[in-house]
C-alpha cells in the first residue's frame, strides 16, 4: 500500500488539483492511506480558521466553499462549535485561531481525529444529549442496530469519517477500534506551472497555514502568483502573525500586527521551502518589486530651517523624540510623546503651532503636489566630493545609489537611499536616510559610504 501511493499520487495528479474537492480525494485516497472524510475535515477546518484569521464574518464563511464549488455538509455552525471544544479557536467576538491551533495542525491524523471526537462529544450543553453521543458511539463499536434518535448525531460523525450510514468506515475501526494505523505519507513538494503554484494533498499543513497569511487559495490546492495576487501578499503579509502570536494585538484590519521585518523575506522563506529549490528569478524579482504602503501613527514637526533640527539633535535629551525623520525639516513623533517634546522645547524658546489653525480657513483644503525630479547627470570631467553629491541629493529629496561598507562586512551592500540629514557626532559624520533597499529608515556613516562610478553611455 505503501508503494502505491507514489504512483497513485502521479496518476491522479493532475485531477487532483483541478477537479472537484471531494470527488478528487475521494478518488486519490481511497486506495491510499486515508480516508476521503478524514482529509476533507481537516481540509474544512483548516479553511475556515484561515478565513476568520483574514478576518471574514463567521456569517460569510460559506461564500469560501461556494467558490469551491463544495456544499458544506455540516453547515458552518456545526464547525464553529466543534472547533471551540477543540481549542482550536477561542470564543472571542470575532473568533480568532487559538494557539492550539498550532499544535494541532503538526499532530499524526490519528491523533486530530481523536481530538475532534472529544470535541464532538463535548458538545452539546445538555447533559442528556452528550450521554445519548457516548451510547452512539457504543453501539457503533459493538456493531449494534442503530436507533432513530442516532441519526441526528450521524452527520457529524460522517464529517470525520468515522461512519457510514449503519457501519463503520476503515479510519472509524482505526479510531473506536483501536485499529494500527497506516504510515503517514509524506507531504510532496509544491510546484509552479506559469503563474499559478499547486500544492498536492496531502499537504504539510503548517507550512501551507504560514503560505495562507500571504496568499488566497483559487481552488484547493491551487494559488495564483499574478501581479495583483503578490500585492495582495503583501498587504496580507505585513500584518501576518506567526504561530506563537495568533491572538494577542491586532491591527485596525482585524489581523494581527506585523512581527518581522520585511514581509517579501517571510513569503519567499514559505515559498522556498515548499518548492524545496530556489525561486525562479522572475518570481523572485517580482515579489521584491512590489510597492508596500507603510502608515505612521504620529505627530508631525516642521521645522523652518533644518540646521535647528541638526542643533536640536545634539541634545541627549531631545535626540530620541527625534529619531524618526522623514524630511530634513520634518520629523515624526508619537501622540503620547509629543506633549513633553513640545514641553521640552518650549524651555528652549521654541513654540509649536497647528499650521492649519494658523492658515486662513480658504487655505486649508489645498492639497500639495509633488512632481519627481530627474537626477541630472554631472558634466563630463566634473569632480565632486560624495558630501556634496549627498548635500545636493539632500536638498533636492532624490535617490541615489551607493554602496556601504557595513561592519564586519565582506564585500560592500548596494543599497538606493534618499539622504534625509546629514550631522556629525564623535568625530563622525553620518547620514540618516531612508534605504529603498531595506525599506525603512536607516543611519550610515559618511566614511564606509561608496559612490558606484557613473556607466558611460
Amino acid at each position: 500500500m505503501v508503494a502505491n501511493y507514489a504512483t497513485t499520487l502521479v496518476a491522479n495528479y493532475a485531477t487532483t488539483l483541478v477537479a472537484n474537492y471531494a470527488t478528487t480525494l475521494v478518488a486519490n485516497y481511497a486506495t491510499t492511506f486515508y480516508p476521503p472524510t478524514m482529509i476533507s475535515a481537516t481540509f474544512t477546518i483548516f479553511t475556515i480558521l484561515s478565513e476568520l484569521r483574514r478576518g471574514r464574518p463567521a456569517s460569510q464563511l460559506w461564500r469560501i466553499f461556494y467558490h469551491f464549488g463544495e456544499s458544506l455538509t455540516p453547515r458552518i455552525p456545526f464547525w464553529l462549535h466543534l472547533c471551540v471544544q477543540a481549542s482550536l479557536l477561542d470564543s472571542s467576538c470575532p473568533p480568532r485561531p487559538a494557539r492550539h491551533f498550532n499544535t494541532w495542525l503538526t499532530l499524526p491524523p490519528e491523533v486530530q481525529t481523536h481530538e475532534l471526537l472529544e470535541a464532538w462529544l463535548r458538545t452539546p450543553k445538555n447533559a442528556q444529549d452528550r450521554c445519548a453521543r457516548r451510547a452512539f458511539i457504543r453501539r457503533l463499536e459493538q456493531r449494534e442496530p442503530l436507533m432513530d434518535r442516532d441519526q441526528r448525531d450521524l452527520p457529524g460523525l460522517q464529517a470525520l469519517g468515522l461512519c457510514q450510514p449503519g457501519s463503520l468506515t476503515a479510519w472509524g475501526e482505526i479510531i473506536l477500534l483501536n485499529k494500527p494505523a497506516p504510515t503517514q505519507p509524506q507531504p510532496a513538494a509544491w510546484h509552479i506551472e506559469g503563474d499559478q503554484l499547486f500544492i498536492p494533498f496531502p499537504p504539510d499543513w503548517s507550512l501551507l497555514w504560514e503560505l495562507e497569511a500571504f496568499l488566497r487559495p483559487a481552488s484547493p490546492g491551487r494559488y495564483l502568483l499574478r501581479k495583483p495576487d503578490l500585492r495582495h501578499a503583501a498587504a496580507h503579509g505585513l500584518c501576518a502573525a506567526p504561530f506563537d502570536k495568533l491572538t494577542p494585538s491586532r491591527c485596525p484590519s482585524g489581523r494581527a500586527t506585523p512581527t518581522r521585518q520585511g514581509w517579501e523575506n517571510g513569503f519567499m522563506r514559505v515559498l522556498e521551502t515548499g518548492l524545496r529549490a530556489p525561486l525562479p528569478q522572475a518570481l523572485r524579482a517580482a515579489i521584491l518589486s512590489q510597492p508596500v504602503l507603510n502608515v505612521t501613527e504620529g505627530i508631525v514637526l516642521e521645522f523652518s530651517n533644518s540646521e535647528e533640527l541638526k542643533r536640536l539633535r545634539r541634545s541627549t535629551v531631545l535626540r530620541e523624540h527625534f529619531e524618526h525623520i522623514l524630511s530634513p525639516r520634518h520629523v515624526c513623533v508619537s501622540a503620547e510623546n509629543a506633549p513633553r517634546l513640545l514641553e521640552l522645547l518650549e524651555r528652549r524658546g521654541i513654540y509649536a503651532h497647528s499650521l492649519m489653525e494658523a492658515a486662513p480657513k480658504d487655505e486649508r483644503s489645498h492639497t500639495r503636489n509633488y512632481f519627481r525630479q530627474p537626477t541630472l547627470p554631472l558634466p563630463k570631467g566634473w569632480t565632486v566630493t560624495k558630501e556634496d553629491l549627498l548635500t545636493e541629493h539632500l536638498r533636492l529629496q532624490q535617490a541615489l545609489d551607493i554602496l556601504y561598507h557595513a561592519p564586519g562586512g565582506i564585500r560592500p551592500e548596494p543599497r538606493r537611499i534618499t539622504p534625509l540629514l546629514m550631522e556629525e557626532h564623535g568625530g563622525q559624520v553620518y547620514v540618516i536616510a531612508y534605504c529603498h533597499t531595506r525599506r525603512a529608515q536607516r543611519t550610515f556613516r559618511l566614511d564606509r559610504i561608496e559612490i558606484p562610478a557613473r556607466k558611460e553611455p
